[in-house]
């Protein structure tokens, strides 16, 4: 995405710059997902009157009609869903009944914009077609991050107190950390995809008034917070 140059805020005290870690992100997946206060079934009466609503807003963006999928023979209603699947692939917008969820795997900032626009219409459609109103928004971002020049161990062991450290025994492999806030959570763990790397997921609630541009800026600046904490910088 870009160089991190990381100030000292929040209370965060940065690592001394000759401690920084280079690092980089081989894969990301951003879920997002909004809750709506009741089911909308009344739009799920005629559903090709709600796939014609989205596709129409979300055609500009890369959806097209061969990549809708209708998912409406499961036995609990909750879980029947209309995907969107653009192409090329790695963008996801999937309606249910009880909520809608954009994915998005890779998604680099210099796409964030567009990536927004096209959220944001699809999801208007879905409140204008279903007359949906939302309860709750979630964020998810998960990130395997790779280290280039630290063991992972070295990187994420200041994050345990020293009592800590002392449970169990055995060599160090991997300390992690669950935290977990009013609205919001961060895990960070040993990713098993990638050698040397960490697997960090950050869950955080926005009200239903919340933009999409506040929901990124927060993301971004709990992505920058935590590259801060563990001492990391590279492109991202």
């Amino acid at each position: 995405m870009y160089t991190r140059v990381f100030p000292r805020e929040k209370g965060i005290e940065p690592y001394a710059m000759s401690e920084k870690t280079q690092a980089e992100i081989p894969y990301s997946m951003l879920e997002y997902t909004a809750v709506f206060g009741k089911p909308i079934l009344e739009a799920w009466a005629v559903p090709v009157r709600l796939v014609a609503a989205i596709l129409r807003v979300l055609e500009p963006f890369g959806f097209k009609a061969d990549g809708v999928e209708l998912k409406t023979r499961a036995e609990k209603l909750t879980e029947n869903a209309i995907v969107f699947r653009r192409t090329p692939p790695g963008v996801t917008f999937t309606v249910g009944v009880e909520k809608v969820v954009i994915a998005a795997e890779n998604l680099d900032w210099s796409d964030a914009e567009q990536f927004m626009r096209g959220a944001r219409a699809g999801l208007d459609a879905v409140v204008q077609e279903g007359k949906a109103d939302l309860r709750v928004q979630h964020l998810v971002l998960a990130i395997h991050i790779q280290l280039k020049t630290k063991p992972r161990h070295e990187v994420t062991a200041p994050l345990l107190s020293p009592e800590a450290l002392k449970l169990l025994d055995g060599d160090l492999k991997m300390p992690g950390v669950i935290l977990q806030r009013e609205k919001c959570s961060v895990v960070i763990d040993g990713s098993l995809a990638f050698a040397n790397a960490l697997f960090v997921r950050i869950n955080r609630e926005h009200s239903p008034s919340a933009a999409f541009d506040q929901m990124a800026e927060d993301l971004r600046n709990d992505e920058m917070q935590l590259f801060d904490l563990l001492g990391l910088e590279g492109e991202l």
